[in-house]
């Protein structure tokens, strides 16, 4: 439709002009001694606008001529361009296919693009970590530190290489220039939460998780299990006297106190300290709240409490959660070390009622054997060895 209308526009142009020439009956004379030209002023009209279309194009000519060796290097960059971004997308493509080779090649023709030399260097060294070669990796990344379009890829990619390397403090430093420069997403607070793993700084652990878990950044079950390990790992220092493990222990949420793995590492720390006094205190208030073999086990081994004392708490958790044979188990064995010979056999008779456990036979054997039944006594031995051949 524009064309037609144009076409239209030309047409009625040409008649106008057409009809205003009829009109006009002026000469043009040109001087030139001893020469003298006469023409119409149609004519000379005509001329001149002939005369304006040829210079026009003469320059438009001259100006094309000299913009030809701009034009052919924008041409061959375009070339370049475009090949190099059909590079890094073949790159891409074997990457995820496997074929790490082939991606280290293409990523390398990338590069041919300064735009794409940051990312084809990243990619190589993607690749070239993929198979293990570690030289041809620090080559790349070392390319790639000078492009400014990937300074965060490249740091948040040497952060990972480093964590593959066992290596947190490089790949500590690298995040905290990650940090400095703003940049705080999920999966760079991930791998700190992983180099501080690594490096055994289980207060940072427990102080970047706290971070993801409010951003729904990792499934409940694992920021559990990362908790409890962290806790756990806490109170595992080596060498930690009775007011280190108890400054830990207040540095710890509410929440995170509560959890009976956080409480059986922190009485059993307290325990190895010296101070059981502390870790009874610990065991019963948890205890108290919810029942937990695993802090019974702790609190059945806190020989310088008097086992009366703790076959006193002890019963009173039978009491509140049930028959439960561990339970059972722990205040037989509490009874054998009170010497209280006839109770003892009565809560391992009825653990072993409750659960038939290797450790609740042996402790029945053991009970025997201080009773001098050994024949008794035998006919447990026997019974523990059969469960765990079963286990086996």
């Amino acid at each position: 439709m524009r064309w037609l209308i144009r076409i239209f526009m030309i047409v009625s142009l040409g008649v106008a002009l057409a009809i205003l020439m009829r009109f006009n009956h002026g000469n043009v004379a040109i001087l030139w001694p001893p020469y003298r030209v006469d023409m119409s002023v149609n004519f000379a009209v005509l001329a001149l606008l002939v005369l304006f279309l040829l210079l026009h194009l003469a320059l438009i000519a001259m100006g094309k001529a000299f913009d030809l060796p701009t034009r052919v290097r924008e041409y061959r960059q375009r070339r370049r361009s475009g090949s190099a971004r059909i590079a890094l997308r073949d790159a891409l493509l074997a990457f995820f296919e496997g074929r790490f080779g082939r991606a280290e090649r293409l990523a390398k023709q990338a590069r041919e693009d300064d735009e794409l030399a940051g990312a084809g260097a990243l990619l190589a060294a993607r690749a070239a970590h993929r198979m293990h070669e570690n030289e041809r990796r620090d080559h790349w990344m070392e390319l790639a530190e000078g492009e400014k379009n990937s300074t965060q890829a490249e740091l948040m990619l040497a952060a990972e290489f480093a964590l593959d390397d066992d290596d947190p403090a490089r790949a500590l430093l690298a995040l905290e220039r990650l940090h400095g420069g703003g940049l705080r997403h999920i999966h760079s607070m991930r791998a700190s939460l992983r180099a501080h793993e690594q490096s055994g700084d289980w207060a940072r652990v427990l102080q970047v998780l706290r971070l993801l878990e409010k951003r729904d950044a990792l499934p409940d079950t694992a920021i559990r299990a990362l908790r409890v390990r962290a806790c756990r790992g806490l109170f595992s220092v080596e060498g930690r006297d009775s007011a280190g493990v108890r400054e830990a222990l207040r540095g710890l949420k509410g929440f995170e106190r509560e959890l009976p793995e956080s409480v059986e590492a922190a009485a059993s720390a307290l325990a190895r300290a010296g101070d059981q006094a502390h870790a009874r205190k610990l065991i019963e208030s948890a205890m108290d709240k919810e029942f937990s073999a695993m802090l019974l086990e702790v609190y059945t081994g806190l020989d310088e409490i008097p086992a009366r004392e703790r076959i006193e708490h002890a019963e009173r958790w039978l009491a509140r959660h049930g028959d439960d044979g561990a339970l059972t188990l722990a205040l037989g064995r509490l009874c054998m070390i009170a010497a209280l010979w006839g109770k003892a056999e009565e809560f391992l008779r009825r653990s072993l009622l409750r659960t038939d456990t290797v450790a609740g036979h042996l402790a029945m054997a053991e009970l025997h054997e201080a009773l001098e039944r050994p024949e008794d006594a035998s006919v447990h031995y026997r019974a523990a060895a059969l469960l765990r051949g079963k286990s086996n």
